[in-house]
């Protein structure tokens, strides 16, 4: 394994004291894009739902549960599944430029949190493609994004969140479940409050904050003031960035979909005879591009005589087989 080593003389550390998920989510995304520092964040959530980039609200979250409890939606850029936050859970957030890691490396990102559990008592270790567990209950979904020479990493450490509104909320696809040989989500996942017996959710942080801070070196600094922050806001928090109805409930005719190690692909689409008319791919999977380019070059082809493609920037782990046997599948 990699050591961590982020350019010391650069890394940065910010604490977030603000609970709004689409203020939060827009300051990752500007210090991503307009910054070439390493960068640390531990921020929290009001209770919210985020689903990943490439996820159907409609089909991850009961948003009748959402609104008649007033739960937020959201939607981040990276890929991956759909996570519960509330105030006893703690979110961490790597921000790094790519010649100093490698995209979709979750044991890089991950490795400075678990050292930082384990001067508290705690072993964890990386479980699956991107999850964090301790004594077999998962406790930390991560997820990724890389463009512009930057990659953000980022994940959830459940300290002590409800869990009854966790499972109430989210949609949790029956073969993830029936993967892990658990009856329900609120089974899957575990707090790690039970754990760490009088520690509060403050004094969590203050540990784990501690932890990066000596080990990197990191230099605080405050959120920036720009308008390019509440601009990202308000898209975040705009109905057509979290729902993206227009691409999700088109009158798709055909479906696929399929349960792979890397994630789950599903394949909507509305075919003329044999000819691709329009195409919907959505899941819980990682990319290093965006998928709508994915979208575009099956757009026009026919089933009998597609080209040879390769899905593997878009949907990370497949390959051109992997596709055409999914596409093909009756």
């Amino acid at each position: 394994m990699r050591e961590y080593a982020p350019n010391l003389g650069f890394m940065k550390y910010l604490r977030l004291h603000s609970t709004d998920p689409y203020y939060n989510l827009a300051v990752e995304e500007y210090l991503l894009r307009h910054t070439r520092d390493d960068i640390f964040m531990l921020w929290q959530n009001e209770r919210t739902v985020v689903i990943g980039k490439n996820q159907n609200a409609y089909a991850e979250v009961d948003l009748d549960y959402a609104k008649k409890e007033n739960i937020r939606v959201s939607r981040r850029i990276s890929g991956g599944g759909a996570v519960y936050h509330d105030m006893g859970n703690v979110n961490y957030t790597f921000i790094t430029s790519s010649e100093r890691a490698t995209a979709l490396d979750y044991a890089y990102f991950t490795r400075p949190i678990i050292e930082a559990l384990a001067t508290l008592g705690v072993k964890a270790e990386l479980s699956g493609r991107n999850d964090l567990e301790c004594e077999g209950k998962k406790f930390s979904g991560n997820a990724q994004y890389t463009g512009d020479g930057r990659i953000l990493h980022h994940g959830t450490l459940l300290y002590d969140t409800d869990a009854d509104v966790m499972s109430r909320v989210l949609r949790v696809d029956k073969e993830k479940l029936a993967h892990r040989a658990v009856k329900s989500h609120k089974g899957r996942v575990g707090n790690l409050a039970p754990l760490l017996r009088g520690i509060t959710a403050e004094e969590f942080i203050k540990s784990i904050e501690a932890h990066v801070l000596k080990t990197t070196g990191a230099e605080r600094i405050e959120i920036p003031a720009t308008d390019v922050i509440e601009a990202l806001r308000e898209r975040n928090a705009s109905r057509e960035w979290i729902l993206s109805e227009k691409r999700y409930l088109t009158d798709y005719t055909v479906k696929r979909r399929k349960k792979y190690p890397f994630g789950i692909v599903c394949i909507e689409m509305v075919l003329a005879g044999e000819k691709i008319e329009k195409v919907c791919i959505c899941g819980d999977f990682f990319g290093t591009s965006p998928v709508g380019a994915l979208e575009d070059a099956l757009c026009g082809q026919t089933l009998d005589a597609l080209p040879p493609i390769d899905p593997s920037p878009y949907i990370a782990g497949m390959t051109g087989e992997d596709l055409l046997s999914l596409l093909l599948e009756t």
